[in-house]
């Protein structure tokens, strides 16, 4: 997967631009609060649908504007033609998305048009941060390789919502029949048990690749895993081998969806008493371990940093070996976060692949390679240096 070229009209502080990038490295640097992860969020956006920032899509259009839009020009790997993806943002209305000029129904069918890692400050928290950020950080790399996950998690988040809207309404003293729980268990069991097998599956096949990474960082000298705990855990087979994700998340055992309902009507009295539903994937953790302790408690600030960094390039070798292309790598202003070996080690790592790397800095990011592209952002404006 190449990007060629994205054009934005109205996009943030951008009025107007054009950037055609190297099948590369291109750089994009400039001071704060100019417009440089702007762009990244823009080329992004086409691999998931929404801005990577979490905000609404109305935040994306240029103050005083009625619309913003952007469009990338991309290629996927042994493709004989570009592919041109297109998002327009009204301020009233709902978005248009357009995939060679025609119409996509939604974000469904978008994602998994346009492959790429993102690497930014942020991630270097995955390590010691919360368990929802360790389950966004799987979702998002697992949307962009099976188009029936973005369904299954749209289905279960949905049906999710309405079920804690039930429990409240149970808690107030409102009459919830058998029935009307058991449709909700159901649904959530069937999405639920697809969600956890492919969650499963993903995160053993990562550990491999981030204990791999890490061992290249330190030599050998220590040793990670990451084992995915979650209700699916204990009926999910790990893959033999990357090819073998798939299977699994396509066929989740039917053990596993019933232990979802089973739990379900078991918690039901304290759910309705908490207003919440307790049981489920919405709770699932990745734990993280470096040479058999928890990261989270004993790793280092550099060891966390060090993790991270191997699980984005995990992530990318992973789409790479199940979406059977290399997929483009987006570093929003990370070189500022990392010490000057591992700057040197993910230039390296990421080789003759595509980068777009954000940074203040520009001799930090060029002192190390050969040939580069790099681009002036000042002002939402872009030119090439």
């Amino acid at each position: 997967m190449k990007a060629k070229k994205i054009t934005f009209e109205n996009f943030r502080n951008i009025a107007s631009a054009e950037v055609e990038f190297s099948p590369g490295v291109n750089v994009l640097w400039g001071e704060n609060a100019q417009g440089k992860s702007n762009i990244l969020e823009g080329i992004y956006y086409f691999s998931r649908g929404k801005s990577f920032r979490g905000v609404p899509d109305k935040l994306l259009i240029r103050t005083g504007e009625d619309f913003a839009e952007a469009e990338l020009i991309c290629r996927a790997e042994g493709d004989a033609y570009d592919t041109a993806l297109k998002a327009v943002i009204p301020r009233t209305g709902r978005k248009r998305l357009t995939r060679g000029g025609a119409p996509l129904s939604g974000v469904k069918e978008l994602v998994g048009s346009f492959r790429a890692v993102l690497f930014s400050p942020e991630h270097l928290a995955l390590v010691s941060g919360s368990p929802a950020e360790r389950r966004s950080f799987l979702d998002i790399a697992i949307a962009q390789l099976f188009p029936r996950y973005v369904s299954a998690l749209t289905a279960y988040t949905r049906t999710l919502t309405e079920r804690n809207a039930l429990l409240r309404f149970a808690a107030d003293g409102g009459s919830v029949s058998p029935q009307q729980w058991d449709v909700y268990a159901e649904q959530l069991a069937r999405s639920g048990a697809f969600i956890a097998a492919a969650r499963a599956a993903y995160t053993d096949r990562l550990s491999c690749y981030v204990a791999e990474c890490f061992a290249e960082m330190t030599e050998g000298r220590e040793t990670p895993c990451l084992t995915y705990t979650g209700i699916g855990a204990a009926y999910c087979t790990p893959p033999a081998c990357d090819a073998d994700v798939h299977e699994r998340a396509a066929h989740p055992a039917p053990a596993l969806a019933q232990a979802i309902y089973d739990g379900l009507c078991c918690e039901r009295q304290r759910e309705i008493a908490a207003g919440t539903t307790l049981h489920g994937v919405h709770r699932d953790d990745i734990t993280i371990s470096l040479n058999g302790e928890a990261a989270k408690l004993y790793a280092s600030q550099g060891q966390t940093r060090s993790l991270a960094l191997a699980m984005k390039l995990g992530e990318g070798a992973l789409s790479r070996t199940l979406g059977g292309e290399e997929p483009v790598y987006l570093l929003d202003d990370v070189f500022s976060e990392l010490d000057a070996g591992r700057r040197n080690y993910l230039l390296s790592a990421l080789g003759e692949r595509q980068v777009i790397i954000t940074s203040c800095e520009p001799d930090t990011a060029l002192s190390r390679l050969s040939e580069v592209s790099v681009f002036e952002v000042r002002a939402g404006t872009v030119c090439r240096a």
